[in-house]
């Protein structure tokens, strides 16, 4: 059992996360604090009731420290998957896992209401050789069970060392299966520019640094025409590959939007103030550009996806985006313990926080993209890609597709 002082401890930091939740609980329940009719000591006070409760009557007496890391998961979860409660005994790991990221494993993974599944797999990565794909849910990960294991131990088994075995039961449309991979220091993909049906195909596999020269260096390409990329024949159309770009780094998205945008991109937004502005100055294109996304476009992908369609009305086509751009902050409590929070979101031209997912102005439905791929080589059957390619070539022909559906 708990002493009173660790006891004590951990009532003082689930009050502190207490607070925080209940600043974003709802305008209602705003507007009754200021009322003096509500306050966050009333929360405290049914879940003080609650673990009392508990504690005497369940069937089996609960170990105290479990109940509390369990309340505080809960709590943070109810905010969104990258908010996370880390004991303090876990807090050096966590930042050296969180450092390494998905670099050894290529697995961008996520829990939400206790179940953990793929957000994006990086081509050419340990776990997409495995055969894991975006939306397959991982229901254990080297003997442990993901609906209890805390998100942040599961990150730290993906963190591993180059070499390690990773074995997982995924669960996809209902089949089980077991799966395996060995951790590894692979080379990420890159850039990569080729000519479509006469039109440019750029992939952007990743928002970093080096990225953006990478961008410019490809718009160059497509300028010089045929000469810089055979088969190209028309310069004044561009289609962008979003698809599974899960995270990196907002600041270079902003970077790479102003290759195509000039003027005012967006900001960093904290309860609407603006933290941080962005503004392009010397674009590097002016024609047409579809934007090809689905549900692992996510983070630095969804702002440059924002700005490009809100500033220059390129088409979104696909599926609809995981919608969360925002920056994630490790805040000390007062017994050692962490909690990472998202402090404030990332914005497009409109100012408007990305929170929610960008809708597809021409979807291409996911089961769709699957009957016409299986058995096949993707790269020559696509029909997100040739959807988008058919959004700038066959606009006319596209819409009436789209109105019929």
């Amino acid at each position: 059992m708990l002493s009173r002082g660790r006891l004590a401890f951990i009532f003082v930091s689930f009050l502190a996360v207490l607070l925080v939740v209940a600043g974003t609980i709802s305008a209602r329940s705003n507007a009754e604090q200021e009322d003096g009719t509500d306050s966050p000591f009333k929360y405290l006070s049914v879940f003080m009731d609650v673990f009392s409760l508990v504690s005497k009557a369940y069937v089996d007496e609960p170990e105290g420290e479990r109940l509390m890391a369990g309340a505080f998961e809960g709590t943070i979860d109810a905010l969104d998957p990258f908010s996370l409660y880390i004991p303090e005994e876990y807090v050096e790991t966590y930042r050296a896992s969180r450092e390494i990221g998905s670099r050894r494993s290529g697995l961008v993974l996520l829990k939400e209401r206790g179940v953990a599944y793929v957000v994006a797999v990086e081509e050419g990565s340990p776990a997409a050789s495995a055969g894991l794909e975006m939306g397959d849910i991982l229901s254990e990960i080297n003997g442990l069970r993901t609906r209890s294991t805390p998100l942040f131990s599961l990150i730290d088994l993906l963190a591993g060392e180059p070499g390690t075995r990773i074995e997982v039961e995924r669960l996809r449309q209902g089949q089980k299966k077991q799966l395996g991979f060995e951790l590894a220091d692979y080379d990420p993909p890159s850039v990569v520019l080729e000519a479509r049906r006469g039109v440019p195909v750029l992939a952007i596999p990743a928002f970093f640094e080096g990225t953006v020269a990478s961008v410019e260096q490809s718009l160059s390409t497509v300028a010089r025409g045929a000469q810089g990329l055979p088969g190209l024949q028309d310069t004044g159309k561009l289609v962008i590959d979003l698809r599974g770009v899960a995270g990196g780094d907002a600041a270079s998205a902003y970077r790479i939007a102003g290759l195509f945008v000039s003027g005012e991109l967006g900001a960093l937004l904290q309860r609407g103030k603006a933290l941080e502005s962005f503004v392009g100055a010397a674009p590097k294109w002016s024609g047409e550009v579809a934007l090809l996304t689905d549900r692992g476009t996510q983070g630095a992908a969804e702002v440059f996806a924002s700005i490009l369609h809100q500033a220059t009305e390129a088409k979104l086509v696909g599926s609809r985006t995981f919608g969360h751009s925002g920056r994630h902050v490790l805040v000390e409590l007062s017994d050692g313990a962490r909690l990472q929070l998202t402090d404030a979101f990332y914005t497009g031209p409109d100012r408007s926080p990305i929170n929610k997912s960008l809708e597809p102005d021409v979807r291409v439905r996911q089961w769709l993209v699957e009957a016409e791929t299986e058995g096949t080589d993707a790269e020559t059957s696509d029909p997100v890609l040739e959807a988008g390619l058919d959004a700038l070539l066959e606009p006319a022909a596209e819409e009436e597709r789209e109105a019929a559906a």
